[in-house]
């Protein structure tokens, strides 16, 4: 058996602790998930409310994205590392106390643009703290974390408040305690994360949008669609269908809850390792015909009740996001002007954090009115019919470019 040394702890503990963290802020952003029944039941409040909370994080994300994509290069990664962190962490602490709505949007806020900010600067100080400083290694871990991260995080909410002790605090604690050694860790090896070498760039907030050229412009604006159409499904399955799940499954409690989320997630994460060499064009007509799938399906298990019905939803929904966010990711990426490629990409992904806010909030609006079974029913249709005509304009242009 081998055992790590002293020495390999020091050659590896800056690239560790950078991928704790990532890991620790993703799980984190979809921790509450199976809890929003909960805040449901003990707050009395009504759909629209679980949407400001699930919106808020995503609003968070966005400025730090746009605005505070290049902190790590001015004032180095180990201090946004710490910083996202320490965000994490107060993020934690208001969730765990928070009385009512307001102060945990504000919590879901700030834990969205702390990790905005560390999305940014992890795959650069992933490849920095590298003993090797391998970029490739460091890709992956960043894809891997996320998407691992994302999906474990249900599961560890939905367990934690299933034992019953303090459902609503318990979660927040442990991670709290967690994000807290963590800080500790990059503290011990900060010299790994103390760049970037050089000359570092000047400190600027200004945002940075801007269109491709004109020839490139059909192509981005698909992409767009694509992204804005992957998070207006995504956030709509962890915002509003945990409430379903409760109504409609047999089983009862947030571990159900996590785990029907955790069998999503594994689909998406299957799909991105095992399908990464896929034609884009094509894999983003699978993407969409994947979460067409999911949204006629999710409808239909609501109505019915049934339950395999809905599990064979939440794959479907898992199956296409892997598909499209992957591909009209590496769709966007081909588009851009290469002297603008920031600015261009920068705007992809404004489009995709709109769809994850808009359409989540109009939905909640519209549940308070007519139902969340209901509002659900309306959706499906209208993001059914964007999600075909994406579908078929990606189907022409893989046609265009790989003809018979």
């Amino acid at each position: 058996m081998t055992v790590a040394t002293p020495g390999r702890l020091d050659r590896w503990g800056g690239f560790i602790a950078v991928a704790v963290a990532l890991s620790l802020c993703f799980s984190v952003s979809s921790l509450p998930t199976p809890l929003y029944p909960l805040y449901q039941t003990a707050w009395n409040i009504p759909p629209s409310a679980l949407s400001y909370i699930f919106t808020a994080y995503m609003v968070g994300v966005l400025p730090s994205l746009i605005c505070f994509g290049r902190l790590s290069d001015a004032l180095g990664r180990f201090r946004v590392v710490l910083t996202s962190l320490s965000l994490l962490m107060v993020g934690l602490f208001l969730s765990a106390i928070a009385p009512g709505v307001g102060v945990l949007i504000v919590a879901r806020f700030i834990i969205g643009f702390g990790n905005g900010l560390l999305t940014t600067a992890s795959a650069v100080a992933l490849a920095e703290a590298h003993p090797q400083r391998d970029r490739h290694v460091a890709s992956v871990i960043t894809s891997m974390g996320i998407s691992v991260a994302f999906g474990l995080g249900p599961v560890v909410g939905g367990a934690l408040a299933q034992t019953g002790v303090a459902p609503l605090v318990l979660p927040y604690l442990v991670i709290f305690v967690a994000a807290g050694c963590n800080i500790a860790l990059a503290v011990r090896y900060r010299a790994h994360l103390l760049g970037p070498f050089g000359t570092r760039a000047p400190l600027s907030i200004r945002p940075q949008l801007a269109l491709p050229n004109r020839p490139k412009r059909p192509t981005f604006f698909l992409a767009c669609g694509a992204g804005f159409a992957t998070f207006a499904v995504g956030s709509l399955f962890a915002s509003m269908v945990p409430s379903l799940l409760r109504e409609v499954l047999p089983w009862k409690g947030p571990l159900v809850v996590g785990a029907a989320f955790f069998l999503m997630a594994l689909a998406c994460t299957v799909i991105q390792l095992t399908q990464r060499n896929i034609a884009p064009f094509k894999g983003m007509v699978l993407g969409m015909l994947g979460f067409a799938a999911a949204v006629t399906l999710l409808s239909v298990g609501v109505a019915t009740h049934d339950v395999a019905v809905l599990a064979v939803g939440m794959i479907a929904g898992g199956v296409g996001q892997g598909f499209s966010f992957m591909s009209s990711a590496v769709i966007a990426g081909i588009s851009v002007d290469e002297n603008r490629r920031t600015a261009n990409m920068s705007t992809y992904f404004l489009c995709a954090y709109i769809g994850a806010t808009a359409p989540i909030v109009a939905v909640g609006l519209l549940a308070d009115r007519v139902g969340l079974q209901m509002a659900i029913y309306v959706y499906a249709v209208l993001i059914g019919c964007l999600l075909l005509l994406l579908g078929a304009l990606a189907g022409r242009r893989h046609a265009r470019r790989n003809p018979a």
